[in-house]
Order: structure tokens, then sequence, then C-alpha cells
């Protein structure tokens, strides 16, 4: 549904959202409405989202069914599916409940959104349905309710009143809210009045309508006959088709299928509203606009049933098996978008969240140097991790001023792009960081790219999640598809930001390239550039760092949206595993002569190496009787091995050499290479 492209909408699909105030019957309207849809032939889902899990209740002929979050809550993700959530009522509607939590518990706006999520995850979408409805709970306009607001979600708005003051007065700031999202486009299709059988109701609500200018667009009487559909658990179109009231619905049914021009939103401040409403005179004396007249058309044809591919997610080991987050997606995603040298990070979340990230990629950048003592590491001690600065205000208002704000300070850093990654708190009050991306861009100047991350924190994914949510975002947005591949470069791709030798295996990898004629074209992502990231397909064959699950995870990602050619081996441990990723690597380039002969200068610079500690330990219990353990020896850069001297005491040995330090002039070629470790 989300983001929908237009060829994949089918015929006429319309996604409309009918708000109103909580009790004002917008269910028993949109129930109706959709009962009258399907009577066309139209394709209908509904989607009923308010706590109170009632919206299609008439539908289903009073059956309480299983709600999405109950669901969720309930079921493992690889154990979920569509059809769980997914109930169908009369004439073939389809309805879901989204549900909530407990009363007093929880925030039901986050609801929303994970709800939303899910189903949409599931493969809700697509062509499957001619018209999709919302029915939304209109009390408080919060960022969870305010989603189908959202251009993804919503084409066309109907707000559900009465004349009732409180009634219009939530009308009014639905109407607020839905201004707020007018920079994407208009929503309003008009109102629909419910009535109570007040007096003087119709024209309070005309006076109303004539204020905001929008049309009341269908007028429903008080009926017993609404009552009685209610006690059979039914529909007024499927009880009593043939009734006035059935009628009425009919005809806003078909204003729903040919509405095609919708109407900015113009709320009054509360001063006009109680004027207009309770004083009878007329704020913004206009006539209603002129909207196109309500027809009967019962010709549509269904469109062909076809379900769109359900698109392939990339998720860490803890969210697949819906284990104990291990770390925060957002520390994740920030420890990887730093590594862009010429970007700026901006955590939108409280300023604790920024520093704890900054502190931790410090700290890892320090400990490196202080073991190794080594210059070129070029971690940044003070990452750019920088922060919108929420509060406790923020967290209850809303915090799209405060990262607005963040946005232009960032950008008089004039960073080639910025980043939001979205925390915990800014994720579970459900704050839309498009919004505050349009409220900037005039201090972006049209000319800095801002990709948001929706990490949420610790919320929806762990550490490793962050990176991958982090590396496939950057790739999608930067990736250029048409660049072609460069005979003699490479990527690296997943190396571990955080360790504390990925700097010296990097130098290490980097000397066998160059002996091999070959080129690091894009560290993925470590210490490069947007631009490298953009060519990333001018490298010819990627090398992944670690073939553990986020690494495998990446691989399995850039292989399967960019073609990306892998090296089957990671990184190699031990000399002899090594010579074997050597040797694999100077075969796939058509190098192999050049590999044999560094395999070989490499292996008399890895036996002299051996060759002390071995003199020292003679008659003593030593490591390399074993040959596995001996191999391991010299595994990584830095690694050291113990030998116990004539007097017991031990002597360390540093084993540096054998692929890890730069190559230096030539050995004659060796003819015969061991099998197994050095001996």
């Amino acid at each position: 549904m989300k983001d929908t492209p237009v060829e994949e909408k089918g015929l006429g699909l319309k996604q409309i959202a009918v708000y109103g105030k909580g009790g004002i019957g917008k269910s028993t309207i949109s129930a109706n409405v959709s009962a009258a849809l399907a009577a066309t032939g139209a394709r209908v889902l509904q989607i009923g989202c308010d706590p109170k899990q009632d919206s299609t209740r008439l539908l289903l002929e009073g059956r309480r069914v299983t709600t999405v979050l109950d669901y969720l809550r309930a079921t493992e993700p690889e154990a979920r599916t569509l059809n769980a959530v997914v109930h169908i009522g009369f004439s073939g509607v389809a309805c879901v409940e989204a549900g909530g939590p407990e009363p007093g518990v929880g925030c039901a706006g986050r609801g929303i959104l994970s709800a939303l999520d899910l189903i949409e995850n599931l493969g809700v979408g697509g062509n499957r349905y001619d018209v999709v409805l919302y029915d939304v709970l209109g009390d408080v306009v919060c960022g969870g309710f305010a989603v189908p607001l959202r251009e993804r979600y919503a084409d066309f708005i109907y707000v559900v009143t009465s004349g009732e003051f409180m009634s219009l007065y939530a009308a009014n700031n639905i109407l607020k809210g839905v201004r707020n999202f007018e920079e994407r486009g208009l929503r309003m299709a008009g109102l629909i009045q419910n009535s109570r059988g007040l007096p003087d109701e119709d024209n309070r609500v005309r006076r109303f309508a004539d204020a905001v200018q929008l049309p009341v667009v269908a007028s429903i009487p008080r009926s017993q006959v609404i009552t009685a559909a209610e006690q059979l658990g039914h529909t007024v179109v499927q009880a009593f088709p043939d009734d006035p009231v059935a009628i009425l619905f009919d005809l806003l049914a078909d204003h729903v299928l040919i509405f095609q021009s919708p109407l900015p939103a113009h709320p009054l401040a509360v001063d006009d509203l109680e004027s207009v409403v309770l004083g009878g005179t007329a704020h913004r004396p206009s006539s209603s606009p002129v909207v196109a007249p309500i027809q009967q058309d019962r010709g549509r044809p269904p469109s062909p049933q076809t379900p769109p591919a359900r698109p392939r997610t990339y998720h860490s080991k803890s969210v697949n098996r819906h284990e104990v987050l291990h770390g925060c997606a957002f520390n994740g995603a920030a420890h990887t978008l730093v590594q862009i040298e010429d970007t700026a990070t901006l955590g939108h979340g409280p300023r604790s969240c920024s520093y704890i990230s900054s502190h931790g990629a410090a700290s890892a950048a320090r400990r490196a140097a202080n073991r190794y003592g080594r210059a070129h590491l070029n971690d940044p001690i003070t990452p750019p991790v920088l922060s919108s600065e929420m509060d406790e205000r923020v967290v209850i208002f809303g915090g799209n001023d405060s990262l607005e704000k963040g946005l232009r300070r960032v950008a008089e850093m004039s960073p080639k792009a910025v980043f939001v990654v979205t925390t915990c708190a800014s994720g579970i009050i459900g704050d839309d960081v498009h919004v505050a991306i349009e409220a900037a861009r005039d201090a972006l100047n049209g000319a800095i790219p801002v990709i948001p991350i929706a990490a949420d924190g610790d919320i929806n994914g762990d550490y490793m999640q962050g990176i991958i949510d982090a590396m496939s975002a950057v790739a999608d947005h930067y990736i250029d598809r048409s660049v072609s591949p460069d005979p003699d470069m490479v990527n690296i791709v997943s190396e571990k930001n955080l360790a504390t030798n990925t700097e010296g295996n990097y130098l290490a990898v980097q000397s066998i390239l160059k002996a091999l004629g070959l080129k690091v074209n894009c560290r993925f992502i470590r210490h490069c550039t947007t631009e490298e990231i953009t060519g990333f397909l001018r490298g010819r064959v990627n090398l992944l760092a670690s073939a553990d699950l986020c690494g495998r995870t990446i691989r399995a990602f850039l292989t399967d949206r960019y073609g990306a050619s892998f090296l089957p081996s990671a990184f190699p441990v031990g000399f002899t595993a090594t010579a074997a990723w050597v040797r694999e690597l100077a075969t796939l380039f058509g190098k192999g002569p050049e590999g044999e002969a560094l395999i070989c200068r490499e292996r008399v610079m890895y036996e002299e190496a051996l060759a002390p500690p071995a003199r020292l330990s003679q008659g003593k219990a030593r490591f390399r009787g074993n040959p596995e353990l001996s191999d391991r020896l010299g595994a990584r850069p830095h690694q050291r091995s113990r030998y116990g001297d004539r007097k017991g005491r031990r002597t360390r040995v540093e084993l540096g050499r054998g692929f890890h330090h730069t190559l230096r002039g030539s050995v004659p070629a060796c003819p015969v290479l061991y099998a197994g470790s050095a001996r």
C-alpha cells in the first residue's frame, strides 16, 4: 500500500480514510459504504484503525476476530501469514482490525503504525483491491492515528460529524491534521453528516461546511432501520437493501468511486468555530465547492486477480528468531553511516542516544590505537553523530520541529548528504521525518539529499539489524546501476567497524591485492565517500570481510538487488587458508602465476618467523605440535605465540610475517608448496 506505484494500483484503485470523533458512527458508515462498494463488484479491504476493534463487526455478522496486534504479539515472525489477519465478510469484503493495547497502557498510535507495517510486509497491496478504506479514530490526530493522513496511505479523506459542537470540534481538529500534510498534495473529499436528530442540526453542519469550504457529500438521517440492522449484526445494505437509508449508502459509495478532485483543508480557530457553530455567524461566507454530481454507475469491471510479488526482506538473527535483541539498531546504523566521510549523521532522539553512539565509536578507535599504536588506523575520535535533541515535551507533542532545527544546523556544515536515524523515542510517538525534511528543504538548498533510516532504536531490531538497514538504504540511494565493472577493481564488504584489528587486516589484504595488480574500488561501508559508493559496481568482484550472519545477509542483499559477484571465501584465518584464498582470487582474475609467486614469497617469511621459537622450544612442550593450532598462530595481524625457554620462563615472539607486512623485494620461484601447515 505505501508508495504503491501507479502501474501496480490496478484499475481505479482508491485508498480512502474515514475520520471522526469516537462514537459518532464512523464505523457504521464505513461498514455500510464497504458493503455498498462490494455490491458494485469492487474488491474492498476495510482496515479498522481503532483500539475498540469494532470497525468490521457489521461486515462479519458480529464476529470478533484476531486483531493484527494480538497476532503480532502471539506469533513468531517466520510463522506469520496474511490470511490469519484478513477475514472475509459480507459480499467478499476483506476485513482487518488493527487492535490496540489495554486502556491506559502503551501507545495506541504506535500500535496503528506497527499493525499497518505488518500487513504491508505480509503482502497486502498491489492490485489485490479496488478500494482500501481506513476507519480511523479521530478524537486525537497523533503520529500513529495520523498514518492514513500521510501520502503513502490515503488518497482521499472523509470526515464524519453530527451537529453536536464536540463532534464539529473534533472534525475541525482533524482538518488541522490534514492541513499539516498538504505539502504533499490535497486530500479532502468532504464531510459526511451522521445526524443525531438535534434541533437546527442541519444548519449547524451547513454553516461549518461553508466556513471550512467543504461539501457535505452525504447526510445520513437518524433512523430505526440502522438500529434494527445492527441488532441483526448486519449493515443496512445487507439487511434492508431497498430501504432509503441503504440507497443513501449506495450513493455515497458511488461518490467514493468517481471522486477525483481533492480539496484543501481550511480549519477554523477555536473562537471562530464557536461563533460559526453556536452563534450562527459564518466565518468565511462562501458557497461550497462545486463537485461532480453523484451518479449511479454499476459498470466498473473488477481488475484481474494478480497478487503482487512479496519483496524480500533482510533481518538479523535476533529479529528472525524473536530473541532478546543484542544491542540497539540506532547504534548499528549510526556506527555504519559515520564511516561515509563526506556526510553527516543526525540522530532523531534524545542527546544521550547520539552521545552514547559517538562514545562507542570513539572508544573503539582509542582501543585500537592504544593496543597497537598504529597511526594509520584513521578512525575518527569524535564521529559526527549529531542529535535533534528530543526531550519530554517533544515526545508528548511530536518531534518534527526539533528535527527540522537539527537539519538546519547540519545544513550549515554543507555535507554531501544527511542521514536521519530514528531512535526508539521518535519511533514510539510516530514522528514522520519526511515532514521535517520538507520543512527544512530551503536550508538544504535542494542540493543536500536527506536519507531517513527508520531504525527506531531497539524497538524493532538489534545492532546487526541497524547495520543491515543502513547499508541497504545507502546502497539503494547511491549505487549507480549504469556503472560498468573495471577488470582490476574489487570492493571490500562488511568490515567490522568497531573491531580493533579491522584496519590492520585491511592493510594486509591491500598488500595482497597490490601484489596481484588489483585495486580497492570501495570499502562498503568503511572509510569511504558517496562517490565511491555511487561507483560500487565498478568493482568486478566483492570480497566479504566476514562470513558471519551479518556479512552473509549483506552479501545476499547486494547479490539479489544489484547482481553483485562475490569471491566464495571470506577473509581467511591462518597461513594455509590465506594461501588458498590468494590462489582462489588470483585464479578468478587470471593472475595464477602472480598468486603462486606471492604465496612462495610469503611462505619464506612465515617459516623464517617460526624458526626462532622453534629453536627455543626444542625439548619443550609447544603449540607447534598441533598442526591446526600452529597454523592459527599466523592467523591475524598482531597475533602472538608463547614458548617456554630452558628456565621455564615464557618467551614472547611476535609472528608478524606472512601475508601481514608490506611485500618487499622478490624471492626465487618456489617449485613446491606445502598442502598443510608449515613445518
